[in-house]
């Protein structure tokens, strides 16, 4: 256990995406970067960010370990959906069905998450459409909630750490980075969603 956590301040890990297809400077791992480096928080946390390869066996190594290593309070997964008019706020994962190859050229094993009997759908237990609402109020950028993840790395993910522990985990979509889409703006969107998420979260054990 940390120094963080032994004086009860929360831990945030934000993990964000690498480069793929044309997106040599992904903005998922920007805006995790601008999190832990260039914003300012007005209260204490230890911000963690990781930055993911577009690759499923690097989701299977790492994101276990990083449950392990960090024992986080909450964990935010960032991707971008490019197209995408605002930031969305994932419901849910699916657990079958990927076949879409990463930059590797490679896919899961059998197309599953998790190859065993794990169930199809995993939700997030945290409020969402409460969270949505509020931060909404805070800034002027679209916020929504989606109920379909893509079937790619961004799903994958997200159902990795759902089933690891569904009360401590959201994953985000952010569109593709514009004039009013700034690092900056989509960064102090996401704190205001960390902000709001953390009294719905259980104290983790001493």
């Amino acid at each position: 256990m940390n120094s963080s956590q032994q004086s009860n301040i929360p831990v945030v890990l934000i993990t964000g995406f690498g480069p793929f297809a044309s997106i040599f400077n992904n903005p998922s791992w920007e805006v995790a970067k601008a999190l832990k480096t260039s914003i300012q928080w007005t209260y204490p946390l230890h911000i963690i960010s990781e930055e993911i390869q577009v690759v499923y066996d690097d989701v299977t190594k790492k994101i276990p370990d990083y449950w392990i290593k960090y024992n986080p309070t909450l964990v935010i997964h960032i991707g971008v959906a490019q197209g995408a008019k605002g930031i969305r706020i994932e419901r849910c994962a699916c657990n079958t069905d990927y076949c879409h190859k990463d930059i590797n050229g490679t896919l899961p094993e059998t197309g599953k998450c998790i190859p065993d009997d794990a169930p199809q759908i995993l939700t997030t237990s945290l409020p969402l459409d409460d969270i949505c609402v509020r931060v909404q109020r805070q800034t002027n950028l679209t916020i929504e909630i989606s109920d379909n993840a893509g079937r790619y790395l961004c799903e994958y993910i997200y159902y990795q750490s759902l089933f690891i522990d569904s009360k401590r985990t959201i994953f985000i979509h952010i569109p593709g980075l514009d004039e009013k889409f700034t690092i900056e703006n989509v960064a102090k969107v996401i704190q205001l969603i960390i902000y709001e998420a953390l009294p719905y979260v259980d104290s983790l054990p001493k």
